[in-house]
C-alpha cells in the first residue's frame, strides 16, 4: 500500500501531564475547538491531583501510567495503539493563552511543507518592554525556545525511527528525559532538512516553580536545563559516531 500523503493523514493530538490540573481543562477543550484533529490523547504520568479527572471528563482518551516515569518515556506511551502513521502532534499541559489557531498553524505548516518537524516557540514574557518584541528579539527568541518546546508536529514513523536510532546507539535513556527534543531535533536535521519554528506571541508556559509546591520545583528546573545541556554535548561530542551508525 503506498504511504499516504501528510494532508491524509490523521492528526493525534498528545498530551502528557502530570499535575497539571490547574491548566489542562483549558487545553484540552482548545485542542477539541482545532479543524483537523482526529482525536485528543492524554499521558497522564501518575498525577496525585486531579489531571486524570479532568481529562475524563473532557471525552478524551486518557492512558494513566500507574507510576512517574521520565518525560520523555511518558511521551513515548502516545505510540501505543496508534494508527499505522498518523502526524503526532505535542502539546504541553501547562500552557496559558493557547489559542486554536497556534496549534492549527502548526497542523497547516506541516502538511504544507518538507522539513520533518515543526514546532512553536511561546512569546516574551508579557511584562518585557515594548523594545523587546521586534524581530530581531523574537527571532532570538525562537532560535533559544523553539528546540526544546512541547509544541510539535512530526510523523509516528519518524518518531519511531529515532527512538530506535537511539536505542542502536545504546541511549535508550536519551529518548527518556528531557533530552528527547534535542535527540529529535539532531535526527530532523540529519534525515529531513530540520525544523520549522513557529513564534506565538501570546503563548505562555507556567513555570515549574509557579506549578509545584513541594518537591523543590527551582531545583527541578535546574536539572531540567542541565539535561538539555548534556544531551546537546553528548550529540556534539558523538557526532562521528552517531552518523556513522545512522549510516549518513
Amino acid at each position: 500500500m503506498p504511504a499516504l500523503a501528510r494532508q491524509d493523514l490523521p492528526v493525534i493530538a498528545c498530551v502528557t501531564a502530570y499535575n497539571e490540573a490547574e491548566t489542562i481543562g483549558a487545553i484540552l477543550e482548545t485542542l477539541k475547538q482545532v479543524n483537523g484533529i482526529t482525536r485528543v490523547q492524554v499521558v497522564d504520568d501518575c498525577s496525585e491531583d486531579a489531571t486524570a479527572e479532568i481529562a475524563r471528563a473532557a471525552g478524551v482518551k486518557v492512558i494513566s501510567l500507574p507510576e512517574k516515569v521520565p518525560v520523555g518515556q511518558a511521551i513515548m506511551h502516545h505510540l501505543e495503539g496508534m494508527e499505522p502513521e498518523a502526524i503526532v502532534l505535542w502539546c504541553d499541559a501547562d500552557l496559558v493563552g493557547l489559542e486554536p489557531g497556534h496549534m492549527q498553524t502548526l497542523i497547516d505548516s506541516f502538511r504544507e511543507g518538507t522539513r520533518m518537524q515543526v514546532t512553536s516557540s511561546r512569546g516574551v514574557p508579557p511584562n518585557w518592554p515594548g523594545w523587546a518584541r521586534n524581530g530581531a528579539v523574537k527571532a532570538f527568541w525562537g532560535w533559544l525556545f523553539g528546540p526544546i518546546s512541547g509544541e510539535r508536529a512530526i510523523l509516528k514513523s519518524d518518531f519511531e525511527a529515532a527512538i530506535a536510532l537511539a536505542s542502536k546507539l545504546e541511549w535508550a535513556e536519551m529518548m527518556r528525559g528531557y533530552g528527547i527534543v534535542l535527540f529529535l531535533n539532531w535526527y530532523a536535521r540529519a534525515y529531513g532538512g530540520g525544523s520549522e519554528v513557529k513564534y506565538f506571541d501570546t503563548l505562555r508556559q507556567r513555570q515549574k516553580y509557579q506549578k509545584w509546591k513541594t518537591g523543590n520545583p527551582v531545583g527541578q528546573m535546574f536539572r531540567q536545563w542541565g539535561e538539555f545541556i548534556r544531551v546537546w554535548m553528548k550529540i556534539r561530542l558523538n557526532a562521528g559516531r552517531i552518523r556513522k551508525l545512522a549510516g549518513l
